[in-house]
């Protein structure tokens, strides 16, 4: 790719980077002169029409962008064969997640500096109705001059399309996703402020807020843990900061910031306070007070006043210290009502509207209700939130508006009966739910989802909790090994799980039974679970290769288990045919017992061996059109065998159904 030119205009230097959908190049704008970072779609997603359609549909509308925080789109193409290009303003310097992965934890003003530039630039993007969904440190470039910019507005939303989310392109952004982003649900500038929130924590902290093996356990944690707060990891970060951080980490999006300019609001008080507090410290307005009236002592030789003279003198005296009183108290009023006292905003949130209004009336405030928002946290009719928020100094006899809860979102209840545990716990986290799990005897395969409660599209509240009975597995006695044959190695850890017996690294054979289902175990089905703490299976790979040149049998073989057997004996079948397969049949039985089995095999001829409590009788050949019987010994236990009426021969390779 170096050294072509794009376009006829766009000549490619060198490459300076790689993403998970596109690699980057600087390159020289041929027309005007000047550098360019040149994104190009990687050749994997070049053939995906759909993502070619929105990687060439939002490039466009972000190149309607202009604002010094994003990073400009100057031109989108195409060339053959199947190049599609961006041409974007080349910035030099590093991406946030370099200064991160050297610096953090970052100093709070530093970081926060950091998030009100990412702010700047999605509340213009925002306002343009185009979400980022992508927001992570590795899109954030930090220029020599300390100029934030975002990048990536095109691409992240065509990541966002169906093709891509069940591939292992988007594991990287996992840990910035949005619980609705997770839940795969629609989404808007709310996702965008969780995932900044994210990367605020992160920077705070030098971790992110949510950890774990998989990528599905982060998702998870997203959609139903809390984060540790900030002010806990790191104790001098002021708690105003670790609030901003609590409330755009919120799982529900009514509960975070409305609004990029919201949080940019916040982060201002704390970065600059002098500018929400007010013109500067409030001036005291001298009161004027009438001028004293001059009067003359009596002297000694005067004192001689008389009576009447003294009450005409009084009445004047008490107007006019009324007069005084009141000039002053009109002066102080007015003085208040001009410039009402700074105050702080008490934290309300949370509280009953009786409790808000109280706590707000007696600091002078006004409370206002402004509308109700969804929440599963908040109880119904308490307060989700207030603004201005808790903290914030503003003057008293100011409204303070109250979004109050309208109790938990609804959600349907998933259908999760027949289902893999696994699975089925995944489909109700997914869904905001909680999972309770209870095992019980079944003939289900073990693992599976024998019932569920409440039933399956029933509307609870987010949050709720579903029960699920799950099946311990066919033929599993309480004290004795479940028979794990049939199922796969999730079912079986599932059977197992509740008899504190693991299970071991699986070893594979080719088999006539369907792919990764389990087609032996030891220790065998039935056997006492004394001293077992693992269980070492077999997985089937499928039929071998060879199987697709040989014919299909299907052939069923019955066997009498002999009068001198125990009650409940451990009957055990294996089958090996022509190409290699191995088939194996567990069964407890009694004495005199008929059993039937259709034994699945390939080729012109395979062995059965047949033991009864560990006691192997000879091997028989199978044929397809064997018609015989066997005897065993007076001295054998072992059971006796026929086969062939029943024979069938099948052209078609596909493997059996199972038992």
């Amino acid at each position: 790719m170096v050294g072509s030119v794009l376009g006829n205009r766009y000549e490619v230097l060198e490459r300076v980077g790689t993403g998970g959908m596109s690699l980057v190049y600087r390159a020289r704008d041929i027309t005007l002169n000047r550098l360019v970072a040149v994104k190009i779609l990687k050749h994997q997603w070049a053939e995906d029409a759909e993502v070619v359609r929105r990687f060439d549909q939002e490039a466009r509308a972000a190149a309607s962008l202009v604002d010094r925080h994003i990073v400009q789109v100057y031109d989108v193409g195409r060339d053959e064969p199947d190049i599609h290009y961006m041409v974007m303003e080349l910035v030099a310097g590093e991406t946030l997640r370099a200064k991160i992965d050297r610096e953090a934890p970052l100093p709070v003003n530093t970081a926060l500096d950091i998030a009100d530039q990412v702010a700047q630039g999605l509340e213009v993007a925002h306002a343009r109705r185009l979400v980022h969904r992508d927001i992570k440190p590795q899109n954030v470039l930090i220029a020599p001059d300390g100029v934030v910019k975002v990048t990536d507005f095109g691409i992240a939303y065509a990541a966002t399309t169906g093709t891509l989310v069940n591939t292992g392109s988007l594991l990287g952004t996992v840990q910035y996703l949005s619980p609705e982003q997770a839940r795969g649900k629609l989404i808007g500038p709310q996702s965008d402020l969780y995932s900044l929130g994210v990367v605020l924590f992160e920077m705070l902290t030098g971790k992110l807020p949510f950890e774990s093996d998989s990528a599905i356990g982060v998702a998870i944690k997203h959609l139903q843990d809390e984060p540790p707060r900030i002010d806990v990891l790191r104790p001098e970060v002021p708690e105003v900061v670790a609030n901003i951080v609590e409330r755009a980490l919120s799982k529900d999006p009514a509960e975070r910031y409305h609004s990029a300019h919201a949080l940019r609001q916040d982060i201002g008080r704390v970065l600059h306070p002098e500018q929400f507090v007010g013109e500067g410290p409030h001036e005291v307005v001298p009161v004027e007070t009438p001028a004293g009236r001059r009067t003359n002592r009596p002297t000694a030789e005067a004192a001689p006043a008389s009576s009447v003279k003294r009450r005409k003198w009084l009445p004047w005296a008490i107007v006019g210290a009324a007069v005084v009183l009141l000039v002053g108290g009109g002066a102080y009023a007015f003085n208040r009502w001009l410039n009402p006292p700074i105050v702080a905003v008490p934290n309300v949130n949370g509280r009953s509207l009786a409790e808000a209004r109280s706590l707000l009336s007696k600091r002078g405030l006004t409370p206002v209700v402004n509308g109700h928002a969804p929440s599963s946290r908040v109880p119904k009719n308490y307060v989700l939130r207030e603004n201005p928020g808790p903290g914030s100094r503003i003057k008293s006899g100011q409204a303070v508006a109250l979004i109050l809860s309208s109790g938990p979102t609804t959600v349907p209840t998933p259908g999760v009966t027949n289902e893999d545990i696994y699975q089925a716990q995944q489909s109700l986290k997914i869904m905001g739910l909680k999972v309770r799990v209870r095992h019980v005897a079944s003939n289900l395969p073990g693992g599976e989802v024998v019932r569920q409660s409440p039933r399956g599209g029933t509307s609870v509240a987010e949050g709720s909790t579903v029960t699920v009975w799950v099946s311990n597995g066919p033929k599993a006695a309480a004290s004795g090994m479940p028979d794990l044959i049939g199922l796969t190695v999730p079912q079986a850890a599932s059977a197992l799980a509740g008899l504190n017996v693991t299970v071991g690294t699986p070893s594979s054979q080719w088999s006539t039974e369907p792919a990764n289902t389990i087609i032996d175990q030891s220790p065998a089905p039935y056997s006492s679970l004394q001293g077992v703490t693992s269980v070492s299976v077999t997985v089937s790979n499928g039929p071998s290769p060879v199987s697709a040149s040989l014919p299909k049998n299907v052939t069923v073989a019955r066997w009498t288990i002999p009068s001198s057997a125990s009650p409940k004996s451990l009957f055990k079948v294996v089958v090996t045919d022509q190409a290699g397969n191995t088939e194996v049949f567990y069964q407890q039985v009694n004495p005199g017992q008929q059993v039937e089995y259709p034994v699945t095999w390939y080729g012109t001829n395979g062995q059965i061996f047949v033991s009864l409590n560990g006691q192997v009788e000879a091997p028989q050949t199978l044929t397809p059109n064997l018609s015989s019987s066997t005897t065993p010994t007076p001295s054998s236990s072992a059971p006796s065998t026929s086969t062939g009426p029943s024979s069938s021969n099948s052209s078609t390779s596909a493997p059996s159904g199972g038992h």
